[in-house]
């Protein structure tokens, strides 16, 4: 193991703690099979009494995505499911109403649904009911053509996506990331859409950055803001992977590799779905962290700029934690962190970005 990168990643992430900029990190960079950095820094929790270690595991949010989408893209290789197959041919739901019928499994991976919005709840109780949720996405209609606008599916890409997996191949949600996703890359002990009581000891805590308002000024609820949602037990061992994920960089930059690799979905796929994929009308954004959850491939967003947009892919997650890919040289970039930053090009971040490309 080369570790070129050791010394100089664990002094980003020294400082960044020492300063008060982060609480805890977890940083892995791969290529070519070879670990360049693995480093570790500061606090599980904000009083600074339980260090971050390799077996630490913390919300990642919306970087489970990455993980999500290619569970749908693997299912797509496999037949059971195609890009254009209308949900409603699978998801009796869909097959009534005005637009709903028109959703194609290509919309809900693009998110150009016009269904971002959730339905109604009452409680996390009601958010953790995987059959409950689906049944009301299901009686709402989207708010524009699908396809023709692009709008984030933060939320919502859990039940629109995971739906139609589950009632194309009639298996669970989580059985399907377990299975199809997890235990082929190894990392079950790392990476959880349904956190086991068990390993609640491991789970680090969430700590709001100074950047974000105070939960005071955000009328706060059970999913306002969100990581309010990820502290609770129940939505932790229900599996809602648009933004429930828990892991840790380790079990993130596993995935990541055997991604790049192709020994999840095919090369081919990849680059099928790493090309931007955008409706006709809506112009391609510049680079900059007002867009990252705007340009996307199927499920991917694509960083970079035109027309090299792309070649780096991944996907984000609320506050910090990231998975990206550089198709160019191989390079697998994995942080998790639990100090959350309304930012998404985090100093530090940036820092560590800029030594893997050189």
């Amino acid at each position: 193991m080369s570790h070129r990168y050791q010394g100089r990643v664990q002094d980003i992430l020294d400082a960044a703690v020492s300063s008060g900029e982060e609480c805890g990190v977890q940083c892995i960079i791969r290529r070519g099979g070879e670990t360049e950095a693995e480093c570790y820094s500061g606090s599980m929790d904000a009083a600074g009494a339980r260090k971050v270690t390799p077996e630490s595991v913390f919300p990642v949010f919306s970087t489970g995505k990455c993980l999500f989408s290619t569970l749908a893209l693997k299912m797509i290789e496999k037949g059971a499911i195609g890009l254009d197959t209308p949900l409603g041919e699978v998801w009796p739901g869909f097959r009534t109403g005005a637009l709903r019928p028109k959703v194609t499994m290509r919309h809900v991976l693009t998110h150009t649904t016009g269904m971002h919005i959730m339905p109604p709840l009452a409680s996390a109780e009601e958010l953790s009911d995987w059959d409950l949720v689906c049944d009301r996405m299901a009686e709402m209609e989207p708010l524009w053509e699908p396809g023709t606008r692009t709008q984030y599916q933060a939320i919502t890409y859990a039940w629109l996506l995971g739906g139609a997996l589950v009632h194309a191949t009639g298996r669970s949600m989580l059985d399907l990331m377990t299975k199809e996703i997890l235990e082929p890359c190894g990392i079950t002990n790392d990476t959880f859409f349904s956190l086991p009581e068990k390993e609640e000891a491991r789970l680090g805590d969430i700590v709001r950055g100074d950047d974000l308002l105070p939960n005071v000024e955000l009328h706060e609820t059970f999913m306002n803001p969100l990581d309010n949602a990820v502290k609770l037990r129940c939505v932790r061992q229900a599996c809602i992977p648009s933004f429930a994920c828990i892991s840790n960089a380790r079990g993130i930059a596993k995935f990541g590799e055997a991604l790049a690799d192709g020994r999840i979905i095919s090369h081919e796929m990849i680059r099928e779905a790493t090309k931007l994929q955008r409706p006709k009308d809506e112009p391609i954004p510049s680079y900059d962290q007002d867009v990252y959850w705007s340009v996307f491939g199927y499920g991917y967003i694509l960083l970079g700029n035109y027309p090299n947009l792309g070649e780096l892919f991944g996907h984000h997650g609320w506050g910090g934690s990231e998975l990206s890919i550089n198709q160019r040289t191989g390079t697998v970039f994995a942080i998790v962190k639990n100090k959350l930053s309304g930012k998404v090009n985090q100093r530090m971040k940036m820092e560590i970005h800029k030594l893997a490309d050189e």
